[in-house]
């Protein structure tokens, strides 16, 4: 869990904390993508984002969405959306994916990066289709992880990470209808080996943020 000081989270890898000013952060940037792909679905639309994390994603939505609610279990996290990510058409709540508190009251939901969190990925399904109106979009994102890499992922918050035939049976099995898209598949290309020997990116090593074993994105589109 994260805790918060003053205005500010603790960086544990759980979330995805936003990076800093004139901080350049490629992981962050795919993170954010995702938000910028479910906008075209939000506009004048009632939007939920379940894991709402540090609250960048639901200012991002309520840019064009009527209203955006977050939710996350985490108190502290949703207190610092709450100072750092307010707006007037956003509210931030404490709640547990595992039993959401509203039925049939939105016309979007999404969430990103968080179904490889919990451990019935069907029940977690099931509760964001209980609470989308019908005709209503569903978009969930998470990381695409060949099984031959997932031991030595290792992220110790993660309980069910999917490659893509497991993402995509998932999606299968819960929704008649859907689309799979993604970000990118996030190995190293050889300039990105090579400007890493170079000194002056050694210099910044202590500086960075850790980019916490990141693989791209794969995100379900149900309908």
């Amino acid at each position: 869990m994260q805790a918060a000081i003053g205005a500010q989270i603790i960086d544990t890898g759980e979330r995805m904390i936003p990076p800093a000013e004139r901080e350049v952060s490629f992981v962050f940037a795919r993170h954010r993508f995702a938000y910028e792909y479910a906008a075209q679905y939000a506009k004048k639309r009632f939007v939920l984002d379940v894991g709402c994390g540090t609250g960048y994603g639901c200012k991002l939505l309520a840019e064009t969405a009527s209203y955006v609610c977050g939710i996350d279990y985490d108190g502290d996290a949703v207190r610092y959306c709450q100072r750092h990510f307010a707006a007037d058409n956003v509210a931030y709540a404490q709640m547990n994916a595992a039993a959401l508190g509203f039925r049939c009251a939105f016309d979007v939901a999404v969430s990103f990066q968080v179904i490889e969190h919990v451990a019935d990925v069907h029940a977690f399904v099931e509760q964001i289709k209980r609470v989308v109106k019908p005709g209503g979009k569903i978009i969930i994102g998470t990381l695409n992880v060949p099984r031959e890499k997932q031991a030595e992922h290792g992220n110790p918050f993660h309980q069910n990470e999917m490659d893509y035939t497991k993402f995509s049976g998932l999606m299968r099995e819960q929704f008649s209808n859907f689309e799979i898209v993604g970000v990118i598949y996030g190995t190293r290309n050889l300039a990105r080996r090579l400007l890493q020997r170079m000194p002056f990116y050694r210099w910044g090593a202590p500086f960075e943020k850790k980019e916490l074993h990141q693989k791209g994105c794969g995100s379900g589109l149900g309908a």
